[in-house]
């Protein structure tokens, strides 16, 4: 019989006609055929099912995932990381050192952040070698997010968020963690600042925008195009808030943000801008005055601050033309921006495109152009002399100058990192790039200055005598020794989420 025949025996039967056994008409090669099939089926079968752990052995198996868990979770918490966070989202979560531990307060407290993002807009792979997936926004908006929700300040000054970002992300996001914000760019430009405030402790009353480019500043006039903007805003104390204080005098705080122009050579510009920077509070402290205080000629209804990546160091003329006076240029200041005079811009310069913004001098050196934006010394020429003069008068004519909160209070909790390379006690740094690293960004204090020598960093004892605040905090600033263990820039997965690093101030206003 054929194996057809007997799959027609076995059919008849189930159809109920007569009872066949296979077996009695195959022959023996095929009768092992058949039956090699089906124990086959029966090792597929039975193929996967495992004897069930025993209750010991589950118990043995949990143990030692527990003890894995807390292993991680104590490696995590060493490196002051979130045990709920994926790896692949966690940062470098930094401490607040306080000041006037234990006193207690008679004021209103806030928090007052400002943190350059680094626009999406502006990455290039060849600027960040050694970043890899940490660029991708998809991953770095979260840890940014993570990062804002971590440290939790009351109002948040911010340069370089993409404006395609904030409209899609930023400013839905922030509105479900309880903040308000408004953004500010220049024209076209792909990327600006920003600045946000908790809705429960501020509402925002006046603005405004600054465009550099176009704002007044004695008889030095801007030396190229530079698509530079500025923000302030009046944030008024809310209902919550003054309920507190029922008898202050005080009306809320006026927050200010910016990013000053980027070039190397561009020193004397940004000094120049820094001009502005004075003069526009002033501007606007008047402006609040008379719209919203009956213009009763007082100015301490509102406190001022100003933050932002002001692309200079403590050493440099525009940190200095704001915070020492009168200001003097000496030494290598002098020299800087002197050599930055000298230096003629390319038609990038003329608004033309924002590719300029890369990093770095990305144009060829002209007949004439100095070769470096710090050189060791410069034979500046008298008219090169007379502008600097020039600029040194017009910050010295302002009745208006910025006292650094970092300045005032680091040296007293964060010795070790004060004054480094600077005699203003500024932390080393706040900016970690894969070929550049230092400080640029500050977090100011607004004073009118009434032309009495002021040049020298003042103690935090002599601001808080003479002014309505006491610095309550400042966020932990690594020195350079530490970021160097990295042995790469920033941003990287699991350390920052930009090539600048945060800066936070608790700030008391005595109300």
């Amino acid at each position: 019989m054929t194996i057809e025949e007997a799959n027609n025996a076995v059919y008849n039967d189930k159809q109920g006609n007569i009872k066949i056994e296979t077996s009695d008409f195959l022959d023996n090669a095929t009768s092992k055929a058949i039956q090699v099939k089906e124990n086959q089926k029966k090792k597929k079968k039975g193929k996967g099912k495992k004897t069930p752990p025993s209750p010991e052995e589950i118990a043995r198996i949990r143990e030692e995932r527990a003890v894995q868990r807390k292993t991680r979770e104590e490696a995590l918490l060493t490196q002051e990381l979130d045990i709920n966070c994926p790896p692949e989202l966690q940062f470098i979560r930094r401490p607040i050192l306080e000041l006037h531990k234990g006193e207690p307060e008679s004021g209103f407290t806030f928090s007052l952040m400002t943190y350059n993002c680094l626009a999406q807009a502006l990455i290039r792979r060849k600027l960040f070698p050694d970043s890899g997936d940490a660029l991708k926004w998809f991953r770095r908006s979260k840890v940014l997010l993570y990062e804002f929700m971590h440290y939790n300040a009351d109002v948040i000054s911010l340069q370089e968020v993409d404006h395609i970002q904030y409209q899609s992300f930023w400013k839905k996001e922030f509105g479900k963690l309880g903040y308000e914000s408004q953004f500010h760019r220049k024209g076209s430009k792909n990327h600006g600042i920003a600045i946000v405030w908790k809705r429960e402790l501020f509402t925002m009353t006046d603005k405004m925008f600054i465009d550099y480019d176009k704002e007044a500043s004695g008889n030095i006039p801007p030396r190229t195009t530079t698509n530079n903007a500025g923000l302030i805003l009046a944030l008024k104390f809310s209902d919550k808030v003054l309920k507190k204080f029922p008898e202050t005098t005080k009306s809320g705080i006026l927050i200010g943000t910016t990013h000053l122009f980027w070039h190397p050579f561009g020193t004397y510009e940004r000094t120049r801008q820094c001009y502005v920077v004075l003069n526009k509070v002033k501007e606007f402290l008047h402006r609040v005055n008379v719209l919203q205080n009956n213009n009763d000629g007082q100015t301490d209804h509102w406190i001022p601050f100003f933050c932002g990546d002001f692309n200079s160091q403590p050493f440099d003329t525009p940190y200095l033309s704001m915070t020492s006076k009168p200001v003097k240029y000496t030494g290598r200041a002098k020299t800087v921006i002197e050599c930055s005079t000298s230096f003629k811009f390319s038609k990038l310069r003329e608004g033309e495109s924002d590719t300029e913004e890369e990093g770095g001098n990305i144009e060829k050196f002209g007949k004439d152009q100095p070769q470096t934006p710090v050189p060791s010394s410069f034979d500046a020429t008298p008219e090169q002399s007379e502008l600097v003069k020039n600029m040194e008068q017009l910050h010295n004519s302002l009745d208006m100058r910025a006292i650094s909160l970092y300045a005032t209070g680091y040296k007293m909790v964060h010795q070790e990192n004060a004054g480094l390379d600077n005699s203003r006690g500024e932390p080393e740094i706040s900016n970690w790039a894969h070929t550049w690293n230092g400080l640029l960004d500050y977090l100011f204090y607004i004073d009118s200055w009434d032309f009495s020598d002021k040049r020298n960093a003042e103690t935090i004892a002599d601001v808080e005598a003479n002014h309505p605040i006491k610095i309550k905090g400042l966020l932990r600033m690594p020195p350079k020794s530490e970021m160097e263990k990295f042995g790469h820039g920033q941003p990287h997965t699991g350390e920052y989420a930009s090539d600048h690093l945060c800066m936070l101030c608790n700030v008391e206003i005595l109300l």
